[in-house]
């Protein structure tokens, strides 16, 4: 039984990260090593670690605590319970592919703040204003045209990089069908 409190947009957003990131992964390129449903090796350890638990391989993960990372590290840490759908899925799913400081950068470029790589409440004042003025699917095609141009840049600035760009289309591409 999970400890995450029952949220109808997190549930919806975790299913979406978790189709895009898959099973297992210890691709040479990726930086971030040993992933397993898109929870790195390390960020698994500090996990196990900060619950005073035995460290195992993170191919062992499990859904309760797959879920527990995503909720705390992502959803709240982000601030995406304070986001409306679907602008709640397109920034967790930033804060899971790109890291919560670069998703935050990207919401507050969107939104016309200082990107300064932490939501608070001028983030969240402002995305209200924005989206009152804009709209909500505008704002987040802003932060998907961001995140593609993003991932663009990683590409040209590290070769190694290239190999994942069809994946990082491709994820762009679901998460567009995703909102619509």
């Amino acid at each position: 039984m999970s400890a995450v409190p029952s949220n109808p947009n997190f549930e919806r957003s975790l299913a979406f990260v978790l189709d895009a990131e898959g099973g297992f992964s210890d691709h040479k390129h990726d930086r971030g090593g040993k992933t397993n449903k898109g929870i790195l090796q390390r960020e698994y350890d500090l996990y196990r670690d900060n619950r005073q638990e035995d460290r195992r391989p993170v191919k062992e993960i499990s859904d309760e605590e797959v879920e527990d990372i995503y909720y705390n590290d992502y959803w709240v840490r982000g601030k995406c319970f304070k986001m409306p759908w679907p602008l709640c899925v397109v920034h967790f799913d930033g804060c899971v592919n790109t890291g919560v400081g670069q998703a935050a950068k990207f919401l507050q470029r969107a939104v016309g703040t200082k990107d300064d790589g932490a939501v608070g409440a001028k983030t969240i004042l402002a995305m209200e204003a924005k989206i009152n003025d804009i709209g909500v699917d505008a704002v987040c095609a802003n932060i998907i045209v961001q995140r593609d141009g993003f991932y663009d840049l990683l590409a040209k600035l590290d070769a190694t990089q290239k190999s994942f760009s069809a994946g990082w289309d491709n994820r762009l591409e679901k998460l567009k069908k995703h909102i619509a």
